[in-house]
């Protein structure tokens, strides 16, 4: 980012060299995701491309999109609004920290239902839905499948195959600096989504003249209508390679490892791990708040210079998140540990 701030201030913010760089970040994150480089849009945050989805259909009135109330605020609040256009949100009836299935999701399908969106993972559970039967069910049925894949993105693998589409922000698992991020539309539906929003950059322009008709760019740049975050996709692109260079079953193994090193040393000392301590494919663990309250941890953690997230549950309780990454080490698992206390 910084060799990019550079080149912009002595010269041009636009090259040729940076639009290499650019076709590069969509050739890595297809590589993450599977699927092909042109189907990936260069857009962030998370909820920009979620509202592209909800508001790029061609809903018809009496239409049911199915959503987690219980999900990051990113994924409800699109697909409630859509009530303002005929189209009934299906909220999914389970209990918190409670994993996602197609037995969860099967008693609201109806020959309406017409998108189902979930997160690749609970944002405060780390529990991910599973995706490996939920995709194939909604495709039987003719039913599209949305994603909001900032929870495992970069860090976990996931059945990407069976999105039609997904979007996910970059200052999360994968990395990257705030407000770039990655927005995949698979090819097969791209008639079915119309870009709500239109530019030069995602409309054809020949010298940047308006037409007379509008003509849809093809690959990534559908779905983006004006300048990209340049910067921001520069630093997306350089975390990407960076775990990359890893190996992503190598990253996954070494998160995965150091995040259940943390439940079993939360349990071991009583604490209570949010939607249970024995999934153990999930990055982030949430641990219940004691009967004696945080405070005291708070006050050493804070003091000790240790980073974790105090997140509410819908209940109102306090869960002290934490989300280790392949920064971290084995001795600062043991350092938080030791800071729990007994």
């Amino acid at each position: 980012m910084a060799y990019w701030s550079e080149e912009a201030g002595q010269g041009r913010q636009e090259s040729e060299a940076v639009w290499l760089r650019i076709r590069r970040t969509r050739e890595i994150v297809a590589r993450f995701l599977g699927c092909a480089w042109e189907e990936v849009s260069l857009l962030g945050p998370t909820a920009l491309g979620l509202n592209l989805v909800a508001q790029g259909l061609a809903w018809k009135g009496g239409d049911e999109v199915i959503y987690d109330p219980l999900d990051y605020p990113a994924n409800v609040y699109p697909w409630m609004d859509l009530a303002r256009r005929g189209v009934r949100p299906v909220p999914l009836q389970r209990k918190e920290a409670e994993p996602i299935r197609w037995e969860t999701i099967r008693p609201l399908v109806t020959a309406r239902t017409k998108l189902v969106t979930l997160a690749t993972a609970h944002y405060l559970s780390g529990l991910q839905p599973d995706l490996a039967e939920i995709g194939p069910e909604l495709k039987t049925r003719g039913i599209l499948l949305c994603l909001d894949a900032i929870q495992t993105l970069g860090v976990l693998p996931t059945a990407w195959e069976e999105a039609d589409f997904l979007s996910a922000d970059a200052h999360k698992w994968m990395l990257g600096p705030a407000g770039a991020g990655v927005f995949m539309v698979r090819r097969r539906v791209w008639e079915k989504l119309h870009p709500p929003l239109l530019g030069s950059w995602n409309v054809v322009s020949p010298e940047f003249l308006a037409q007379p008709t509008i003509v849809l760019e093809e690959e990534g740049r559908r779905y983006e209508p004006g300048s990209l975050n340049l910067p921001g996709i520069e630093g997306m692109r350089a975390s990407l390679e960076l775990l990359e260079s890893f190996g992503q079953p190598e990253v996954s193994a070494y998160v995965l490892d150091l995040a259940q090193r943390v439940r079993e040393g939360a349990q071991h000392k009583g604490f209570a791990v949010y939607g249970g301590g024995k999934d153990a494919n999930r990055a982030i663990t949430s641990l219940l708040e004691p009967a004696a309250g945080w405070e005291k941890i708070r006050g050493r953690m804070e003091q000790e210079g240790i980073r974790v997230s105090w997140r509410k549950e819908h209940s109102g309780k306090t869960l002290l998140r934490v989300s280790p990454h392949i920064s971290n080490t084995v001795s600062e698992i043991e350092t938080f540990l030791r800071l729990l206390g007994h």
